[in-house]
């Protein structure tokens, strides 16, 4: 095989691990999207439980402010009681006092009634809170991962970006500019491997025999007339020489 055509399967292996880890890098998001979803899903009721604990909360809060309120008013009322002048100026004063009283009354009723949904709402929270935090701890541990996946992805597509500077800058222009055109557009798969059959693994197209023969010698670049694709052949890879010598101990024996 010609150190062109050994150096653009290097380089087109290179391409395919880019692409595949590209394809990764854009999944995570997603996926974090999801597991994020996904726990929100599955946590629904225990959120809604958590909000209406919390609007509870506010409730009660200004309901208390207005119950300070409305309690100021009827000490101000009972104090003027002491010093109206005439009998109108006295009954009106009696009406403000008493709806500032009616007013109290209703505002501690609800409150007490604030209080209590309070209290239930925090037992049934303080029963659920267990899961949900295991939960959320698991989530946060994968969202990690994934963080920690994207930071590793990220710096191995640099890796192998820098790789392919390299290799790219090692061959002929020329040649190099074809690859990259044809890789650009290919998803990384300017090359194609003939097998032992004489198809062509990209398109599934059986080459010429005379084009299968060129192919074999490997010292020259040769398109697929099909799919445009440079062709390349491997030989089949002999058997390791430690298999072959503990097959030789074997049949010593």
């Amino acid at each position: 095989m010609s150190p062109e055509l050994s150096q653009l399967i290097e380089l087109q292996e290179l391409d395919l691990e880019i692409q595949r880890v590209s394809d990764r890098l854009l999944r995570i998001p997603a996926e974090r999207d999801q597991t994020e979803h996904e726990f929100n899903k599955q946590t629904a009721e225990f959120l809604d439980l958590k909000s209406k604990h919390q609007q509870t909360i506010e409730t009660r809060k200004q309901l208390e402010a207005d119950l300070a309120t409305t309690q100021r008013n009827h000490e101000k009322f009972e104090q003027d009681k002491t010093r109206v002048t005439n009998e109108r100026e006295y009954t009106a004063v009696l009406r403000e006092i008493d709806a500032a009283r009616k007013h109290i009354a209703a505002l501690e009723t609800e409150i007490i009634k604030l209080m209590e949904e309070t209290e239930r709402l925090e037992g049934e929270l303080g029963l659920k809170s267990p899961e949900v935090e295991r939960m959320r701890a698991e989530v946060d541990e994968s969202l990690a991962t994934l963080d920690r996946e994207r930071e590793e992805t990220t710096r191995l597509i640099d890796s192998c970006e820098q790789r392919r500077k390299k290799l790219g800058e090692a061959l002929p222009r020329n040649l190099f500019s074809t690859y990259d055109r044809m890789a650009r557009t290919r998803r990384g798969q300017a090359l194609s491997e003939v097998n032992n059959d004489g198809i062509c693994a990209a398109c599934r197209m059986k080459v010429r025999p005379k084009v299968f023969s060129d192919v074999r010698r490997g010292d020259q670049l040769i398109t697929c007339e099909n799919c445009g694709r440079i062709l390349f052949y491997r030989s089949e890879i002999s058997q390791p020489a430690e298999a072959a010598a503990t097959g030789q101990g074997s049949n010593d024996q």
